[in-house]
């Protein structure tokens, strides 16, 4: 190679680690003013630039010639690629540093599927976010994000939460070991805000949580969301119900206020499944906050408490009918209203189950001064819930980010178990739903108790696990021994025989009485009547239910008089034939 060509390739190589310097921003302006760019190429001058003897402004520029002359194009504000992120093979995007229109630099991970065909989605949400693009420049700014080829590789979540056990991801932080992102079709989805100090959160609001077993519930369902993950549990939550302007709502801010603004964090129910799941995705390992249960569909209620807590959305496809990946959560789910689920469902002929109800507790709101037991000092219960709110208003997002940086850096993740197990052997139980609800407080009380050794709470050892146990007392109270469906299988009939002991049966051997929707017959004895039902009959009077699961209700209640060789049904000769009927034993209404 002669001299001449060896220096020629020198130069270029120069001048291309300039031009690279240039378009990554680390160049100062007088050294950008002395580049000789190669054409065509990309540049982003973070401010005014001269370059031939032209000024030009800050932003992404396009330099290219036409006619043989220089050619110059803005295409938008700053705007610099500053990583590749992926999920491993799949998941690509770039992790992108602009400056807005309010000249504030912010970070969008953006996927690349939204630079597919002409980018129409990409611009929109970056106009949305103050960047300034040539609208007829549109086409330039595809190929200069595409054409970025960063060294710096981060890692990309598509889902808040735990990445790794030492990984925790926010949509604009990341706590733990590890170069990762989340990233998000929108790139304004951050409701973990945080304002204020931790200092006032914990004088304003952690210390009045000591008397006050609701609040202490508000605040420490919040900080388990991040336990279920270590701890392997599926999600759930409570259902805080109560007169209107009881302090419902204000146990939500403060809860809210553990993670982001309340404003913000707090939806409510009237949202359709498809919108609940998509914002149960973005609090992942966190607290889903809704309020006022009776603006959800009665209808759809049911099916979403389902889905909330089982944390799996919808499955979906794609135009080709390929399936779509599916959106998965785990969740604490803390809710307000002034009637139970129960009841919310009833008003539209729906019925509650079981499995619903155990998913979402029930707890009462009726305390001594509304949803309060003691003021700290303070008037009234209105005063003491306006003092709360104005505080979660002021400070809020330190509490729940803190607990998650000091739960990676003491290793208690690894001792959660045996904890749980601890704690909820303080919780007395009868059945398995019984042993299911007292799990769910006792993680709250765990969660509480971890954040006072951590030093977040102001408070003493033991202080949240008598409030979860008073709490857990009185739901299960107020819910009844055994198990909920025989519970609500024997409430039905005896309802159906008060509504219609009259009308839908006749003595039995009375073949004169004509009978319209007959559901059995009755027989009087020196023990009482005995109702005879018949298996359709039955499942009038408790609908929902399977006639086997409404007889196990019956035997296990001592309600069946009589029953069959063969079953719990017994052969009657009924107007010279025989039936099957199911004897019930009278009942107290």
């Amino acid at each position: 190679m002669t001299h001449e060509e060896i220096k020629a390739t020198v130069d270029e190589a120069a001048l291309k680690a300039q031009s690279d310097e240039v378009v990554n921003g680390n160049l100062d302006a007088s050294k950008k003013r002395r580049v000789a760019l190669q054409r065509p190429s990309f540049a982003v001058y973070d401010e005014p630039t001269e370059i031939g003897g032209k000024v030009h402004q800050a932003g992404v520029w396009h330099h290219d010639t036409k006619d043989g002359e220089p050619h110059d194009r803005l295409v938008c504000s700053p705007l610099k690629v500053e990583a590749i992120t992926s999920n491993g093979d799949a998941g690509f995007g770039r992790l992108i540093r602009f400056r807005n229109s309010l000249g504030n630099w912010r970070e969008w991970a953006m996927p690349m599927q939204l630079l597919a065909g002409s980018g129409e989605s990409m611009r929109a949400e970056l106009l949305g976010l103050g960047v300034e693009i040539d609208p007829n420049a549109h086409r330039l700014l595809n190929s200069y994000l595409q054409g970025q080829r960063p060294k710096r590789c981060v890692i990309a979540a598509t889902s808040t939460g735990w990445h790794t056990p030492e990984l925790f991801i926010m949509p604009r932080q990341s706590i733990g070991q590890g170069d990762a992102i989340f990233q998000s079709e929108a790139g304004n989805t951050d409701d973990y805000r945080h304002g204020g100090t931790l200092g006032a959160w914990r004088e304003e609001i952690g210390e009045k949580c000591e008397g006050n077993p609701l609040l202490m519930l508000a605040v420490c369902a919040a900080l388990a969301g991040p336990l279920l993950y270590h701890l392997q549990r599926p999600g759930g939550g409570f259902h805080i119900r109560g007169d209107s302007s009881s302090g419902k709502t204000t146990c939500l801010s403060v809860s809210a206020s553990v993670w982001g603004e309340p404003g913000q964090f707090v939806r409510t129910w009237r949202a359709t499944g498809n919108g609940l799941e998509g914002v149960a995705s973005q609090r992942n390992d966190g607290l889903l906050a809704l309020d006022e249960i009776g603006e959800a569909s009665p209808k759809e209620i049911g099916a979403i408490i389902y889905q909330l807590s089982n944390g799996t959305g919808k499955a979906r496809a794609t135009r080709s009918g390929a399936a779509r990946p599916t959106r998965r959560w785990r969740v604490v789910v803390l809710s307000s209203g002034e009637l139970t689920l129960r009841g919310h469902m009833n008003e539209s002929g729906q019925q509650s189950r079981a499995g619903q109800e155990i998913r979402l507790l029930d707890v009462s709101a009726r305390r001594t001064h509304g949803a309060w037991d003691e003021l700290h000092g303070l008037a009234d219960g209105r005063t003491f819930s306006d003092a709360l709110q104005r505080s979660a208003s002021l400070h809020y997002g330190h509490v729940g980010p803190l607990f998650v940086e000091k739960l990676i850096e003491s290793g208690e993740a690894s001792k959660l178990k045996d904890m749980l197990a601890t704690l909820q052997s303080q919780f007395q139980a009868d059945s398995g739903q019984e042993m299911r609800g007292a799990e769910r407080f006792a993680i709250v009380a765990l969660a509480g108790e971890i954040a006072i050794e951590f030093g977040i709470l102001p408070l003493g050892h033991g202080v949240p696990t008598a409030a979860m146990q008073e709490l857990f007392n009185a739901w299960q109270s107020e819910r009844g021994k055994g198990q909920s469906e025989d519970t609500k299988v024997l409430d039905s009939i005896r309802d159906f025989l008060d509504r219609h002991g009259d009308s839908a049966f006749s003595a039995l051997g009375d073949d004169v009485l004509v009978v319209r929707d007959r559901a059995g017959w009755y027989r009087d004895t020196t023990e009482g009547r005995i109702w005879m039902f018949t298996s359709e009959g039955l499942r009038r009077a408790a609908p929902g239910y399977e006639i086997t699961r409404i007889s196990e209700a019956l035997e296990v209640a001592g309600w069946l008089a009589d029953r069959g060789p063969k079953g719990r049904a017994k052969k009657v000769k009924v107007s010279g034939s025989s039936k099957w009927l199911y004897h019930l034993r009278e009942v107290e209404s």
